[in-house]
Formats: C-alpha cells, structure tokens, sequence
C-alpha cells in the first residue's frame, strides 16, 4: 500500500511538471504570434506612409494652387500634408517599431501582456489622430471656402435655417468621410488588433 502510495505521488507531480511545460510551450507559440503580429503593424504603417508620399509627390495641386490661396486655404493645406502626410505617420511608426523591438525581447507573460496592450493603444491612438487631423481639415476648409470672397454670397443668399441646413449636410458629408476612414482602419490595423486581444486573453487564462 505505501509503495501505491508513493507512485501515486509521483505520478501526480509528473503530471504538474508536464502540465507546466505545457503552459510554457503555449506561452512561447503567442509571444511569436503576437511579435509577428506587431512587426505586421510597422510593416503596414511604413507601406501606408511609402504610398501616401508617392502620391503627394507625383499628384500635383499646381492648377488648384491659386484657387486654394484666393480662399485663404494655400498655406493651411501646405501646413496639412506636412503634419498628416508626414509628422504624424513618422511619429507613429517610430512608435510602432518600438513597440516590435520591445515585444520582441520580452521574456515573461507579464512582460508580453504589457507589450500587447501598449500595441493595442498605439494603434488606437493613431487611428483617432488620423481620423480627429482630417475632421477637422475639412471643417476647416468647408468655412473657409464659404467666407472666401467667391463664394460669400452664397451664405447670403440662405436665411438662418438654409445656412444651418447647408451646414447640416457638410456635417452629415463629414461623418461619411470619418466612417470610411474608421472602415479602412479597421479592415488595415483592426483584424491585426483582434489577434492581439485574443492572445491576450489567453494569455490572462493561464
């Protein structure tokens, strides 16, 4: 009986260790997925930063260059594509490959569940920035061209409720844009995000 005994123990603490190894081996396989995962996240900013410039370089606004400086709009626009076409994205990208080069050395699932959340909010973040910096361009914009000289009267011409009705539409135009906006995000950076969480959930169930 005692020798039963003593296999029983045995047996129990062989199955905690492999159990362990297990947990161990579950563990590692995330931190691959979510460090391939991240490292997509750069690749993609830096693809979507190359083709932003590409077209600012060869799409030429020379023709539309003094129509946009008759309505006070030629130097915003310029201050703009800097910001959103570069500040913005370079900024972010540097974060991103922080973000990669620091899921990548991380050694515990500590280490790692704090990687994917900072990623998650990374991410988060600059979609808001985007979405926010455009927003707010064309509302910019859309008074600027209604207060410009040629196109003053056309307010003129609306009593109080047409020119609320006229900014009601250009509201409604703008919500459209943010929506397509969020939509590309989502379909780019989203379903990257969404197998981080799920990672991350794994992980907190161990």
């Amino acid at each position: 009986m005692e020798d039963l005994k003593q296999y029983k123990d045995v047996w129990r603490q062989q199955e905690y260790k492999d159990l362990q190894v297990d947990e161990n081996t579950l563990s590692q396989m995330i931190h691959r997925k979510s460090s391939s995962i991240v490292k997509w996240i750069f690749y993609i900013s830096l693809i979507e930063f190359l083709v932003l410039t590409l077209i600012n370089i060869f799409v030429k606004l020379d023709e539309n260059e003094t129509d946009l400086k008759q309505m006070g709009l030629g130097q915003f626009m310029n201050w703009i594509t800097i910001i959103v076409g570069y500040i913005i994205p370079l900024f972010f990208i540097y974060l991103f490959y922080k973000n990669y080069k620091q899921i990548s050395v991380t050694s515990t699932t500590k280490a790692l569940i704090h990687s994917i959340l900072k990623t998650r909010k990374t991410v988060m973040y600059y979609i808001i920035t985007i979405v926010l910096a455009i927003t707010i361009t064309l509302l910019y914009s859309t008074y600027a061209i209604l207060h410009s000289p040629e196109y003053a009267g056309l307010l003129a011409d609306y009593s109080t409720n047409g020119e609320l009705l006229l900014w009601g539409i250009v509201i409604l135009f703008i919500l459209a844009v943010d929506g397509l906006l969020l939509l590309f995000y989502f379909l780019l950076y989203g379903l990257l995000v969404r197998k981080l969480i799920f990672n991350y959930k794994e992980l907190t169930k161990q």
